[in-house]
């Protein structure tokens, strides 16, 4: 590696010189204050007389003679490039003039474009693809060419209107400033050791602001010979980007999911796709793969499921921002189009997804529950599956069988949810979704409640309203203080409305009958109403019995006709609920293959624990200097502790089964291993000795 300072010109010129901006880099992103700051910069240097200013490092390698690769400093060599390419153009047409009638022609042939090259294409940069064309349109062709949409276009417009239009610097002057910027020119010699990753990594870790797909492509890419950096690029990365369109960090964080059984943090979705790479060693394998699921990523986030039916949950679930299952359903959409899934099984598996979570939503329970549930669910169905059985019956099933915070709520706590639920003060979007079910249900005939919401043409309205009058306390009797605290923003005193807000706070029957009112209603929901005289406890009662009967039809619990294999052996995973071992005994562990018997969950600590001693000692000291934890501990404060390591010791207590869970389940999180890694194999329950 050699590091020399530079004026920024003197590394741009040079006999033959070109530079290349590779494949794995990021289109040209510079903003227009990034662009205004430099403009700025470059009249400061001149009106203050400053000499010099320093520009940032160029960190580059030599590829072959003529031919310089970027690593470092591309955004910043194009923008200077856009601006000599304004000058010239500016001086050709004769907007500016410069004191030396060749300045226009000394730019061009000394930074610009290489006249000597045979190649039809003969501009020194050459910038990512998407921008390479906007690039030479501003050189070889008329104004009306130009690519407008393109931010090269849009800051060279910027640079161009500033050069002739403010006269802030002669051309001159202009090109002394860009003279006088400096560089730390890094040139790094892959022959000799440099590593373009590693020093690449370290640049991002200063502040080179990349997303983790950014990094991921640079990782990907980065290290090899440039015919297959291009090969790849247009044969896998290109696509996997047009399929996901400005969402490629969510999606390989899916792809990841999906692959591990684990969701990456936001941070972590870089260095888990590393770790995860080792594992394949075959980057091309990975790219490949990679493709696949995009597609179907792209048909999920487009709403392109073949069928229409099916392709309205997946809207259904985009309003209910119910990106959390998008790793089942894009593993479980590759494998619909591997095997040719029928529509009407694809269907029932949105169908089911879509009723889980909302019958979740409306019981409140944790939505944190369901990033395991869909990170692993495909896995699991496809694990109990046999030939025989339909891939929605199976899910049906296991979605069934989850408990606690991860259950599948029945008809009766559903119910009960739904009809006391304060549905007026959730998100919006929750609000429109389920207006948008109760109005159209089944019916092929829709209303567009969502849009008409979003327009402001119908808005959600309490029948009863917010603020009683003398009237409304008459019409409701003594105890309207309890009927309106009990129902006000239930879903039986809701609905939408197209009448004026103004109104809001008018009798039933005035609401009833007036223009836009309920009899006038368009709209099914308010067909019901229309059929009371007024509007009290009994009516309420009657609309949440009628609207329960709606609900119970649209959001039906799935029937399954999916038996499981009973196993020889009762083995259940440290990935299910913790109360799954609650009460039971345990016969042996199997840890990543490797079975062990044990007398009880006591000694199964205990071996786990110096197993995870071993792999990775420095994470239990850390736990043990931790106030927090109280399972490890640096001194023995009884004969009780057991002692791992010197200065380290295990805690045992006579904590019940379903702590011991959760202690083991944040072990394997501190040391990023799956949870499906560690199975107990459990003695039968009492009752089914006692058959």
């Amino acid at each position: 590696m050699k590091g020399t300072a530079a004026h920024l010109l003197e590394f741009l010129e040079g006999a033959r010189k070109r530079f290349i901006i590779p494949v794995y880099q990021r289109n040209y992103d510079w903003k227009r204050e990034n662009c205004k700051q430099l403009f700025d910069d470059l009249v400061s240097i001149i009106k203050e007389d400053k000499g010099t200013h320093f520009f940032g490092s160029i960190v580059s390698y030599a590829h072959s003679r003529d031919e310089v690769v970027l690593i470092d400093g591309q955004q910043r060599i194009t923008t200077i490039s856009l601006i000599l390419i304004a000058m010239i153009n500016a001086i050709k047409k004769g907007e500016i003039v410069p004191s030396d009638s060749r300045l226009s022609d000394i730019i061009e042939e000394t930074y610009i474009v290489d006249k000597y090259r045979k190649d039809e294409r003969k501009v020194r940069l050459k910038p990512f693809r998407d921008d390479c064309e906007a690039f030479d349109r501003l050189i070889y062709k008329e104004e009306a060419e130009y690519i407008p949409e393109s931010k090269v276009t849009i800051n060279y417009r910027y640079f161009y209107d500033r050069i002739v239009n403010t006269c802030e610097l002669t051309p001159d002057e202009l090109f002394q400033a860009i003279d006088s910027l400096e560089v730390i020119d890094i040139e790094l010699e892959p022959e000799h050791g440099d590593n373009p990753q590693l020093i690449f990594e370290s640049l991002n870790s200063t502040g080179l602001d990349l997303t983790e797909a950014d990094k991921i492509r640079n990782f990907v890419l980065m290290n090899l010979p440039p015919e297959i950096q291009e090969r790849y690029y247009d044969s896998y990365w290109n696509k996997i980007e047009k399929c996901c369109r400005n969402e490629l960090d969510s999606f390989v964080r899916n792809y990841l999911t999906i692959k591990q059984g684990a969701i990456p943090t936001l941070k972590g979705i870089y260095p888990t796709f590393k770790t995860y790479t080792k594992t394949i060693n075959d980057i091309e394998k990975v790219l490949g793969d990679m493709l696949r699921y995009a597609s179907a990523y792209q048909d999920i986030i487009t709403f392109n499921l073949r069928d229409n039916e099916t392709n309205e949950i997946a809207k259904r679930l985009d309003l209910l921002d119910m990106t959390v299952t998008y790793p089942f359903l894009m593993a479980f959409w590759t494998y619909a189009n591997d095997v040719q899934l029928g529509k009407d099984e694809v269907y029932k598996v949105f169908s089911c997804v879509e009723t889980f979570i909302f019958r979740r939503l409306m019981c409140d329970l944790p939505t944190n529950a369901l990033n395991k549930i869909f990170a692993t669910l495909h896995g699991i169905v496809l694990k109990n599956k046999k030939e025989e059985d339909t891939y929605s019956s199976v899910m049906t099933y296991i979605l069934e069988s989850m408990k606690l915070t991860s259950a599948f709520p029945k008809d009766d706590e559903f119910i009960a949810g739904f009809t006391s639920k304060n549905i007026y003060s959730m998100r919006a979007k929750n609000k429109e979704y389920i207006f948008e079910r109760l109005e159209n249900g089944s019916s092929k005939e829709k209303n567009d409640v969502v849009s008409n919401i979003e327009d402001g043409i119908l808005t959600i309205e309490h029948i009863m309203p917010q603020t009683l009058n003398k009237g409304w306390k008459q019409a409701l009797g003594d105890n309207w203080e309890a009927i309106q605290e009990k129902w006000l923003h239930t879903i039986s005193n809701l609905t939408l409305s197209g009448y004026n807000y103004n109104y809001s706070n008018k009798s039933f029957v005035e609401k009833k009958t007036m223009e836009n009112g309920f009899e006038q209603s368009g709209l099914r929901l308010n067909q019901y109403i229309a059929k009371f005289d007024k509007w009290g406890e009994e009516e309420l009662e009657a609309r949440k019995i009628k609207l329960s009967e709606m609900a119970l039809k649209i959001w039906a619990y799935p029937i399954t006709t999916f038996v499981p294999v009973q196993k020889e052996d009762d083995i259940v995973s440290l990935s299910e609920d913790n109360d799954t071992c609650t009460g039971r005994k345990i016969q042996y562990f199997i840890f990543q293959g490797d079975r062990q018997d044990v007398n009880d969950w006591a000694d199964m600590m205990w071996e786990m624990v110096s197993k995870l001693y071993v792999m990775n000692p420095s994470i239990l000291y850390r736990e043990a200097a931790s106030e927090k934890n109280v399972w490890f501990d640096t001194k023995q404060y009884s004969k009780h502790y057991k002692k791992l390591g010197e200065g380290l010791y295990y805690c045992p207590s006579n904590n019940s089964t379903w702590n011991k869970m959760a202690i083991m389940k944040n072990l394997f999180r501190l040391y990023q291993i799956d949870e499906d890694d560690l199975s107990f194999c459990l003695h039968p329950k009492k009752e089914d000795t006692d058959k």
